[in-house]
């Protein structure tokens, strides 16, 4: 999976369309097929999210501190909750009033992180710093909008993993001064 940051810009599209293809498909009269496409899709994405978040974490600078297991935790019950209310709820979603609706403004706060992060991490390490939440802001976005930011996002990938294997002090002169 560490090859996805290897790979150019129009791969990783493909590979975008193809997750979208699986995850809008529909045939007609088997709705658990349906949901099953659909969770696919969704589950394919997400992995595609923490594997740049996962491995773009080993690029950054030993000064900046990221909280990472908030990461993983995020990610894992977002997916969680979202196969669950699909899997049990289906077509209808669900309806939560009241008290109960509190817990669902987590999931759209893991929802947030698990796009906001690698965002955060690519944007790190680009500056060899931390960086606040408006410096990433739109890069964050740009994660949202895929496959169509891929071809911004993918090239300052490469370019920092190509990097990589340079010592972390030349490493960072060279990111920054391009």
């Amino acid at each position: 999976m560490k090859t996805i940051l290897r790979l150019k810009h129009w791969q990783v599209f493909l590979i975008l369309l193809l997750i979208m293809l699986i995850g809008n498909t529909e045939i007609g009269g088997q709705e658990d097929l349906n949901i099953f496409l659909s969770l696919t899709g969704l589950l394919l994405y997400l992995t595609i999210l923490v594997a740049y978040g996962h491995y773009l974490y080993d690029y950054l600078p030993r000064r900046v501190e990221l909280n990472y297991n908030l990461f993983i935790i995020n990610s894992f019950i977002f997916a969680v909750v979202v196969i669950a209310a699909t899997t049990l709820f289906g077509p209808e979603g669900l309806h939560l009033t009241g008290l109960y609706a509190l817990p669902i403004f987590y999931v759209f706060y893991a929802a947030y992180y698990t796009l906001a992060f690698p965002a955060r991490v690519l944007k790190s390490i680009e500056l060899n710093r931390n960086v606040e939440f408006g410096e990433y802001l739109v890069l964050a976005i740009g994660f949202i909008f895929w496959p169509f930011t891929i071809w911004f996002i993918q090239p300052r990938v490469n370019k920092i993993v190509a990097y990589g294997q340079i010592q972390p002090d030349e490493k960072q002169t060279i990111v920054n001064n391009n």
